[in-house]
């Protein structure tokens, strides 16, 4: 008699083949995302940076002379990013004693601006190093 088929064990091997290629295939996928993960929220921390940068250079402009005038403050640079449709969190623009803006991006990166003397320093925590927006001259 001719029967066609798989016998159980047959099967069986089957099935613990499958189940080793997708233990070894698991970790190697999930490390693949996050890695893709962290390079986006990477990314998104060096866009916040760009629009700090654009904000307070769009609160400046040069005289003729070549002089820097104008005074890029929090409000300013809110104001700018507000313009930019970045997601700004925990500064009141009306509130004169506010010492930085909290921006938060979509992917969760959380980012500090401060001020100081000559410029303003971007802060993302892991995603990047502190950086400082800055024309090298002191803003009066």
């Amino acid at each position: 008699m001719n029967k066609k088929g798989f016998t159980l064990i047959e099967l069986l091997a089957v099935i613990v083949i499958l189940a080793i290629i997708a233990l070894i295939a698991t970790p190697i996928i999930l490390g693949i995302i996050n890695d893709a993960r962290d390079s986006a929220k990477k990314r998104s921390a060096e866009l916040v940076y760009t629009g700090v940068q654009y904000a307070y250079t769009t609160s400046l402009y040069q005289t003729t002379e070549g002089e820097v005038v104008g005074t890029p403050t929090l409000k300013t640079i809110y104001s700018n990013l507000e313009i930019e449709n970045m997601q700004s969190k925990a500064y009141d623009p009306n509130e004169e004693a506010a010492t930085s803006i909290k921006i938060k991006t979509d992917d969760g990166v959380e980012c500090t601006v401060e001020p100081s003397d000559s410029d303003f320093t971007v802060d993302c925590g892991d995603y990047l190093d502190k950086k400082s927006v800055s024309t090298g001259q002191k803003i009066s």
